[in-house]
């Protein structure tokens, strides 16, 4: 018999990066080697999940065969060795709907699904949405919490629309970002026994103080140390180091920023899509991923430069171990 979900799905969900080059081409090659990187580096099943063309990676923007031969490429990588999901970000249930059984098909162990947003579509036309995925294909979902965007900024999913969730059968786990900390707790205190809560954007450890059982991560591209550290003290529920590791490498030094000229910088602007934000990240600390999708409008060099210095003196860097020049001669 094979592992249940719960075995398969632990540690942090890893949302990776979209490679692609200033013509925004795909540069599959360095996909396949930052996959087999992290795999490498200790994230593998039990320890991490793997999403492909999430938020982080261009979910948004990508034409569909591109978001076909990221599925396929993200499997025949992984080899069974980790879990793996594709992000479906979709206003239309009928496109979701399609992707789900194509990921399906391919061999994803499960989806990431958003809620649509365009006007402001009711509770009920959420549901809907995902019980027309759920109907359409058998493969494990998450519903994405996304508070600024659907279906109008700072909605949260409800108690009645979670204890619908409830009936679908394959939803099965929630990625929870929050703009109330309040509610959010109440949520996986009560349905906490029916979905697998991972906390997103998280405050420290309060999630899994209340019964969330994973986390997710974007450090992992390039620090895998890091993300296989904090999963250790979470699953362990050490979680007062966990807070003062968090506290030291990463809370702190975004909170003392805005005071220090030298550093105001490194703020991260608003955007359409999370690819800006992604690209500096990932570029402050040493992985050059490409330009974000058109029409985002790529961060300031400024930008990356005060966010890498900020990083440097919190000790972050230290964790990284990410070197650019794996890709030498492979393009």
């Amino acid at each position: 018999m094979g592992k249940s979900l719960d075995e398969r799905f632990q540690g942090a969900l890893l949302s990776m990066p979209t490679f692609n080059d200033e013509a925004f081409h795909l540069q599959l090659n360095r996909q396949r080697i930052h996959i087999n990187w992290l795999i490498d580096n200790g994230i593998v099943e039990g320890q991490g999940v793997l999403i492909i063309a999430g938020g982080m990676g261009e979910g948004y923007f990508l034409e569909p065969s591109e978001w076909e031969t990221l599925a396929d490429l993200v499997v025949s990588e992984a080899r069974g060795r980790i879990p793996t999901g594709i992000g479906i970000k979709e206003l239309s249930a009928r496109r979701a709907a399609y992707k789900a059984k194509y990921a399906a098909n391919a061999g994803i162990d499960c989806i990431q699904v958003s809620p649509p947003h365009y006007l402001l579509p009711t509770e009920e036309e959420i549901f809907q949405h995902f019980k027309y995925i759920n109907d359409a294909a058998t493969i494990p979902i998450i519903a994405y919490n996304t508070p600024w965007a659907m279906p109008h900024p700072g909605y949260e999913f409800s108690e009645t629309l979670l204890s619908r969730f409830s009936d679908l059968e394959n939803l099965v786990a929630i990625k929870w970002s929050t703009q109330d900390y309040r509610h959010c707790m109440k949520m996986i205190r009560l349905f906490k026994d029916r979905f697998i809560f991972l906390d997103n954007n998280r405050i420290l450890s309060h999630g899994g103080r209340v019964g969330s059982r994973g986390f997710t991560d974007f450090f992992g591209n390039v620090a895998p140390r890091l993300s296989l550290r904090k999963w250790e003290l979470y699953r362990e529920e050490r979680f007062d180091e966990l807070d003062e590791l968090e506290l030291a490498i990463e809370f702190d030094p975004v909170a003392q920023a805005s005071s220090r000229p030298d550093l105001s910088k490194a703020t991260i602007l608003s955007s359409m899509g999370e690819g800006p934000a992604a690209r500096l990240i990932l570029n402050a600390l040493g992985m050059d991923s490409g330009p974000p999708f058109p029409a985002q409008v790529r961060q300031t060099e400024d930008a990356v430069q005060a966010y890498r210095k900020m990083m440097e003196e919190s000790g972050f860097m230290d964790w990284v171990d990410w070197k650019q020049s794996i890709f030498e001669g492979i393009d």
